[in-house]
């Protein structure tokens, strides 16, 4: 009773009294400890103790995600195929993305093939790279205890765990805007020019990722607003120069848009829904809403939206939680606009959901401090909820194993990265019949996903994709995909 009293009210305890192996004996050194006076500061020894789990559990999940992608259990989605297409047509930009994701596919299938392990590579490294940064971010801000506890929510929450697994842009689009939050919190707090540069940096790469990017700048101006210290940095440089870097990796997309009659932006727009009047309708509003409250995980969720409106209603609030909170709020309260008049996906909030996850760790430590017993079951629920199920998103036959129950096709999430290798030999076996006929033999899919997992996980479309392509997507009147752009 004395320990758990003095971890949560003592701010001078030792850290003998909290850490497991200091009350163990020494074997190799069995002389008395020295005394307390000798010893390192407690808060320091804590700090190093919750870091080194950190890193232990970054570690395990880094090798576990591996070690599931080189297993093979489940294919590549249209998505990431049609985008290993592009990386083998290396360009300024494509179609419908920034080059970013070309670049990472075309660097992890150099180093480890043209397979589904190579185009993947880098998304566990991604996931792993965005834990470490906001574990140092927290042990240098505000405890590296919190750090930890945000990694075992990130690595229960399930768009996250996604976001570690599939390589899409979403993984790049999270690291840079992480990365930018990194730097961004230096720069507002130093009178230095580097962490500028460095937030330019980052935001420059998180715009050739996705543009969803440009919008964390709307998160600075919203920090601005919020605490009035920071608004000294808009009197010296360094935004301004962060704003230039950044506006440079706006260049290749440019150039290429020009090149190509402004496709790019024609698609957002459509995308978007901004090429027909808006018709309000909450129909999309309750579609994202009820699609986020499962990908972020039901517990995490009401604890991020009462963290959101408990913020807003403190009348002495924290810099660190207003900055989080700026990171976070305007992108996801964008999608919610948004949705009232087109459809908005799920994964247009990702780069969003780091900062207010973290935003709700501190929120609620905060309040267990003031004697909410509830919030310790409550995050309980929320690491048990989500374990579940992202071990269930992982192989969702163990549903059957379970309960001895299948779940429908439609209700199967795997079903979109499985049958793609075995649809492939049924196309070939029917092109190998027309090609013993004596005539050349191409291939029409009617969907740039579809082309693509073809040209992926048929050996001869594979080798052939960056030379005499004989896997097509239908054509159009007007461009709806890369293949469009491309010669033939």
């Amino acid at each position: 009773y004395r320990d758990h009293r003095d971890l949560h009210s003592s701010p001078t305890r030792r850290s003998s009294d909290l850490l497991w192996h200091h009350r163990l004996p020494s074997l190799s050194h069995p002389q008395p400890r020295p005394p307390p006076e000798a010893s390192p500061p407690a808060d320091l020894d804590l700090q190093a103790h919750w870091l080194r789990l950190g890193y232990v559990l970054i570690a395990i999940l880094l090798v576990a995600r591996w070690g599931y992608l080189a297993s093979d259990r489940i294919e590549l989605s249209e998505d990431e195929a049609y985008q290993w297409v592009w990386s083998k047509h290396l360009d300024l930009s494509y179609y419908s993305k920034p080059p970013m994701i070309a670049y990472t596919q075309f660097l992890g299938t150099a180093l480890w093939g043209d397979t589904g392990f190579g185009v993947r590579f880098f998304s566990p490294l991604i996931g792993a790279t965005v834990s470490l940064l906001m574990l140092h971010f927290f042990a240098r801000n505000a405890q590296a205890r919190l750090g930890f506890w945000l990694l075992g929510m990130a690595s229960t929450t399930p768009l996250l765990a996604v976001g570690s697994t599939l390589m899409t842009i979403d993984p790049l689009s999270v690291l840079f805007w992480t990365a930018a939050l990194v730097a961004g919190w230096q720069a507002t707090h130093q009178d230095r020019l580097a962490p500028w540069i460095w937030c330019g940096l980052w935001l420059g790469l998180g715009l050739l990722s996705k543009y969803v990017a440009l919008f964390q700048w709307l998160s600075f101006a919203l920090f601005f607003i919020l605490w009035p210290p920071a608004r000294q940095q808009l009197r010296r440089p360094g935004p301004y120069v962060a704003l230039g870097v950044n506006l440079l990796f706006l260049l290749p997309i440019l150039i290429w848009n020009i090149q190509h009659d402004w496709i790019g932006l024609t698609h957002l727009s459509e995308r978007g829904g901004l090429d027909r009047a808006w018709q309000p309708t909450l129909r999309y509003f309750a579609e994202f809403i009820g699609a986020e409250i499962g990908l972020l995980n039901p517990v995490y969720f009401l604890g991020l939206l009462a963290a959101l409106i408990g913020i807003l209603k403190q009348t002495e609030r924290k810099p660190l939680s207003l900055y989080l909170f700026s990171m976070g709020a305007p992108l996801l309260l964008l999608c919610l606009l948004f949705s009232l008049r087109s459809r908005v996906h799920p994964n247009w909030i990702a780069p969003a959901v780091i900062p207010l996850l973290a935003l709700t760790v501190i929120y609620w430590t905060d309040r267990f401090r003031q004697g909410a017993t509830f919030v310790r079951p409550w995050f309980a629920t929320g690491i048990a909820l989500g374990a579940i199920a992202v071990f269930l998103l992982h192989e969702t036959d163990n549903v059957r194993s379970l309960t001895g129950l299948s779940l429908p096709a439609k209700w199967d999430p795997l079903r979109r990265v499985r049958g793609w290798e075995s649809t492939a030999r049924h196309v070939n076996r029917a092109r190998d019949s027309l090609l013993a006929e004596g005539q050349p033999v191409f291939i029409i899919a009617d969907h740039y996903g579809i082309a693509g997992l073809v040209s992926f996980y048929l050996p001869e479309a594979k080798r052939a994709v960056n030379s005499e392509p004989f896997v097509y997507c239908l054509a159009a009147d007007r461009p709806k995909n890369q293949f469009h752009l491309w010669p033939g």
